[in-house]
């Protein structure tokens, strides 16, 4: 029986959501570049009273640059560059932010593979982009082993299916010099969340974080897979403050978001009944009416609660399939959901030790 954790990511020194946050993300350009930054990611730790923290390397941020055009270098004789035309991020400053900020967990640099629908496009994508992130990794690899070996290094999985994950790990020599790996999920289906597992499962990867989702079906998911097949499964996302900076409340039982603009016409018969210490025994209207700041404060506190407590209810409800199923009609009304999930989970189930190819075909 392994781990789920939820890491914490986009807080800030002044926008923690709790007290004490177990576990927290930051990534390079935010939160390890400049001194000032590594000397505030320090101060953001203590205050967060964390036990588990980990620096991703701000991949994401080269996939922003080249969405939006902008020059791109992975060079390590500059310094870190983010400006409206240019960014300049390497695997040198990524080592060395981890050096310094000694997190539990560090993530390869990768540079994201684009989302495409096309599989002929996602072909094209993925090769272009191959040799980046092979040489990318294995040089993350060689600096943590010099400068910091005591960081446990994830993986990062850019992929669209188990093939060109294949052709990936036969690019940097397997995943045996990795403690991990760290994988984004763009949109994919619970099936291919599922198979990539399985495929995990057959390698003998026993930690797995998934990135930017707070998704109810994929924590649920995790959840199942960290109980029954790894050591460890994780996933992040900032859904706890970009929700509440646009006035969404997360919906506790199944995290759907709820809008509480200013603008909106709530239906008083609507009873709200979280049991958080933020909202507790207030009405939607009164929460819709707080001044912004307040109304902010408010609900980042909400959503970050409904989202830890959503993480531990279903890793302690899906002891089988049955039991999920049975807890999951209970906050959902999403039957179609439901059965995609646990028809996944069950199958993952029988054929675990099959060869791959049957279990892909099975969940198509």
């Amino acid at each position: 029986m392994g781990q789920l954790i939820n890491f914490c990511a986009g807080a800030e020194l002044k926008i923690l959501p709790a007290n004490r946050v177990n576990a927290i993300l930051f990534n390079v350009p935010d939160n390890g570049d400049r001194e000032s930054d590594i000397r505030n990611t320090l101060k953001i730790i203590k205050a967060a009273k964390s036990n588990i923290v980990m620096l991703d390397s701000g991949g994401y941020q080269l996939l922003e640059a080249e969405n939006l055009q902008k020059k791109i270098t992975i060079d390590s004789s500059k310094p870190v560059i983010r400006t409206q035309s240019e960014i300049n991020l390497a695997p040198w400053h990524v080592m060395e932010a981890a050096a310094r900020l000694k997190p539990d967990f560090a993530v390869c640099l990768d540079f994201p593979i684009l989302n495409i629908p096309d599989p002929i496009g996602q072909e094209f994508e993925f090769k272009r982009k191959l040799g980046f992130n092979s040489t990318l990794a294995l040089e993350c690899l060689g600096l943590k082993n010099q400068f910091c070996p005591e960081v446990k290094l994830l993986l990062p999985i850019q992929c669209d299916n188990i093939d060109q994950l294949s052709i990936f790990l036969h690019f940097i020599g397997g995943t045996e010099n990795f403690e991990g790996v760290s994988m984004p999920i763009r949109g994919m289906s619970i099936n291919k969340i599922a198979l990539f597992f399985a495929q995990f499962y057959q390698l003998n990867i026993r930690r797995v974080h998934i990135l930017g989702t707070s998704k109810f079906y994929v924590i649920a998911l995790c959840a199942y897979m960290a109980r029954h097949y790894f050591d460890w499964v994780s996933f992040d996302a900032t859904t706890w403050s970009e929700f509440a900076k646009n006035a969404f409340y997360m919906h506790p039982c199944d995290l759907k978001s709820i809008k509480l603009g200013s603008r909106v016409i709530v239906d008083e018969n609507i009873i709200n009944d979280c049991i958080c210490p933020f909202c507790r025994d207030k009405t939607f209207t009164y929460i819709k009416n707080l001044p912004h700041t307040e109304k902010g404060a408010l609900l980042k506190g909400h959503n970050w609660w409904v989202l830890e407590k959503a993480t531990r209810d279903l890793y302690e409800n899906c002891g089988s399939v049955i039991e999920l199923k049975n807890y999951l009609k209970g906050k959902s009304r999403e039957f179609d959901k439901i059965e995609e999930l646990c028809r996944a989970l069950s199958i993952v189930d029988a054929l675990k030790g099959s060869d791959i190819g049957l279990l892909q075909c099975a969940l198509s």
